[in-house]
């Protein structure tokens, strides 16, 4: 009868082998490793045969190929190495004591011949002759197959157990096995009859991963017992390939097949052990992984091909398509089609059924092929257009400077690359003079924003001005600053990728939405702070003077923990052009700086001067143009000039913030950035601070505010 698989401590393993010493133990140790002891590889071990070594190599009448060899040198490494003993005729291969039969390169099996392990008694109490086997590969890239072999008892008196016996303190170690009975040799099962414990027994599901099993025999007990002995002497016991052992009666006396010293053959999986390796060497094989959770792999052939994945050239991965050889059998009304190494027939184009008759008549044959003609020219005329297309596009990429940009590792995206990213641009996320800005999401998973102009006609600039922009936009790095990922230069107007910031516009968090978010002190000089110095940055980066020619609360968004971050370059030149060329500021009315609007030239106190309108907003929390179209610069200075101060304009909620008792300590502070805004927005641009200047003045209140004199914020 067979016994039901369970699970046990180790110290109840250990009682139960007391009790039923000596018996039929199957121990079998579980590899622990993610990958077995890699043994050191021999010249050529790296992805192919070493120069000089064969593809195969023959002991006898066996095959050895490759990544295994009987040639010193030439196998995949040590492990792989099978010894060829002459002393037989013809010579015979063995891998340790294991005789080698067959070795199937695509699907990682070794066949060999294993010993059979037996007790013989002379009496029903004493043995004469008792042999336990060990089958140990232990550090070789081999393990005992569980789906292709099982476990076998023979005998009439015979206890078959399989378990863990490492003496691991493991929970979770596993007993299983078998036991045979028979009263008498007629009792027996018949010959060819399945082993279901009538003389012999067998578990056909082995654990996974195994490396070592050992087999001892014995009938059960303390003490040798075969009361059987006179009609079943020995007990024999072995794992091999399932289905090999056909059970016959002479087994158990002696006359059958089984006898000491028999081999039966055991089915071994191989693998390589680290995907490093490299072992898949033609151009047409890949790695697949093997036994779960572990980095073992085997080479297979790619689909149509057959042959040797470890090896190149003529003896690797062969191209075994029937059709394309001409030797498949369809016919003259069929086609053949080569399907994963072999083939089917079909019927061709216009015939079906299984004889593959015509489906249409002549006529109906006629108005088809005219259709097909009509279909073949719009297919022509599309293929036409792209082709036209494709020209104007490379075009428009030269115009714009392309091969220039490509050698200065800007990223350079496709308009076709850019349609997949933003899903053919579905979610709009900003827009402005310039066009429009889109979400949207590299394969690489990285969030970016796209910035698509909507400017019709617009000629690709001249002179590599757009090259040296997008050039000098690129190297900008700062804190502050939205970093330009990369462009698209097959459009007119040249599209710019963007890195992505998660919390919207510092317009939309001061001005919009039903509940205004509560902004302390700390946070409006954090955002103030943080956006000069941005820029701050651009206007003295590495020797070029840039103008960003767009400052406003719409163009500072906010990321994480509300940094601010200084975006929309559209409007950024080197201050020369900006000052001398022929430059158009396309920004808000509310914002640009009167002296710009008088003689059209724009410099960096021209940004100041957006920046002081900057200021307000934060402080009062009223957008530039209010109420009844009302400006906020004018009422402000208004407020300066017959008040002293803007303090009946400042946001209430700063003040109130963090009590009554602060409140004349954010009043200062407040007052001290309304006069630094009042001084961004000086008529003579010469009386303007420099963003340095803002930057360190913003600062100083930062400190006042922290309470280092006496101001202190949340």
């Amino acid at each position: 009868m067979k016994m039901k698989y369970l699970t046990a401590k180790p110290q109840l393993l250990q009682l139960l082998c007391l009790l039923l010493s000596p018996a039929l133990v199957l121990s079998g140790r579980m590899l622990e490793s993610a990958s077995a002891p890699t043994p050191a590889a021999v010249p050529g071990a790296m992805g192919g045969l070493r120069p000089g070594c064969p593809p195969q190599s023959m002991c006898g009448d066996i095959t050895i190929p490759y990544p295994f060899s009987i040639i010193q040198g030439c196998s995949l490494n040590e492990s792989f190495m099978i010894s060829c003993n002459h002393s037989y005729n013809p010579p015979r291969p063995f891998y340790r004591e294991y005789e080698v039969n067959n070795i199937t390169p695509e699907t990682g099996e070794m066949n060999v011949s294993a010993p059979v392990a037996h007790v013989c008694y002379n009496s029903s109490r004493t043995t004469a002759n008792t042999e336990p086997r060990t089958y140990n590969f232990t550090g070789t890239p081999f393990l005992i197959s569980p789906e292709k072999n099982e476990f076998t008892g023979i005998g009439c008196y015979t206890l078959a157990l399989l378990g863990d016996w490492n003496g691991d303190d493991d929970d979770d170690n596993y007993l299983s096995g078998c036991v045979t009975t028979c009263l008498g040799l007629d009792k027996a099962a018949k010959d060819g009859e399945n082993c279901t414990g009538q003389g012999c027994c067998q578990t056909p599901t082995l654990p996974r991963d195994l490396d070592i099993l050992k087999v001892v025999l014995s009938s059960g007990g303390a003490k040798p017992v075969n009361p059987a002995w006179k009609y079943s002497r020995c007990s024999y016991g072995f794992v091999a390939a399932k289905t090999w052992y056909k059970f016959k009666r002479g087994d158990l006396n002696g006359t059958g097949d089984m006898a000491p010293g028999k081999r039966v053959p055991l089915v071994l999986d191989w693998a390589i052990p680290d995907s490093k390796v490299g072992a898949c060497a033609s151009n047409h094989s890949h790695p697949e992984p093997v036994r779960e959770g572990r980095q073992w792999y085997i080479c297979k052939c790619s689909n149509g091909y057959r042959g040797n994945p470890y090896i190149d050239g003529a003896g690797g991965c062969k191209y075994v398509q029937k059709c394309k050889l001409g030797k498949s059998n369809c016919g003259s009304d069929r086609d053949c089609v080569d399907i994963d190494g072999t083939y089917r027939c079909k019927c061709k184009v216009g015939r079906s059924g299984p004889d593959c008759h015509p489906i249409f008549s002549a006529k109906e044959a006629a108005v088809l092929a005219t259709f097909a003609a009509r279909l073949l020219l719009a297919l022509l005329v599309w293929f036409a257009w792209n082709v036209h297309k494709e020209a104007d596009r490379r075009d428009i990429f030269d115009k714009n400077g392309g091969e220039i940009l490509k050698h200065m590792n800007i990223n350079i995206f496709t308009e076709s690359q850019l349609e997949n990213i933003t899903n053919h641009y579905d979610t709009p996320i900003g827009r402005g003079a310039f066009g429009k800005v889109y979400r949207g999401t590299t394969h690489e998973n990285l969030r970016v924003a796209v910035k698509r102009s909507v400017v019709e006609g617009t000629k690709p600039s001249k002179d590599h001005d757009m090259v040296n922009e997008i050039a000098t936009l690129f190297e900008i790095r700062h804190a502050n600053l939205v970093r330009l990922i990369g462009c698209c230069l097959e459009t007119e107007v040249p599209m710019l990728v963007l890195e992505y910031v998660s919390n919207g516009s510092l317009y939309s968090v001061l001005h919009c939405g039903s509940t205004p978010r509560v902004l302390p002190l700390s946070v409006r000089l954090d955002i103030a702070i943080g956006s000069a110095q941005a820029l701050a940055y651009m206007h003295s980066h590495g020797g070029h003077s840039l103008v960003h020619g767009d400052v406003k609360t719409g163009n500072i968004l906010l990321g994480d923990n509300l940094t601010p971050k200084v975006s929309d370059f559209g409007s950024s030149k080197l201050e020369s052009i900006a000052r001398h060329g022929n430059f158009c500021v396309m920004g808000d009315l509310s914002y640009i700086d009167p002296v710009y609007k008088e003689t059209g030239h724009f410099t960096q106190k021209s940004d100041v001067y957006s920046f002081g309108v900057v200021l307000l907003e934060l402080i009062t929390r009223k957008t530039p143009r209010y109420g009844n179209n009302t400006s906020l610069t004018v009422e402000f200075m208004k407020s300066c000039k017959e008040e002293g101060n803007g303090r009946k304009m400042y946001d209430r909620d700063i003040i109130l913030s963090d009590g009554e008792a602060q409140s004349h300590r954010y009043v200062e502070c407040l007052d001290q950035i309304g006069m630094l805004a009042i001084r961004c927005l000086k008529e003579d641009k010469d009386e303007r601070p420099s963003m340095e200047e803002v930057v360190e003045e913003l600062m100083q209140v930062k400190l006042k505010a922290r309470g280092d004199t006496s101001c202190k914020t949340s």
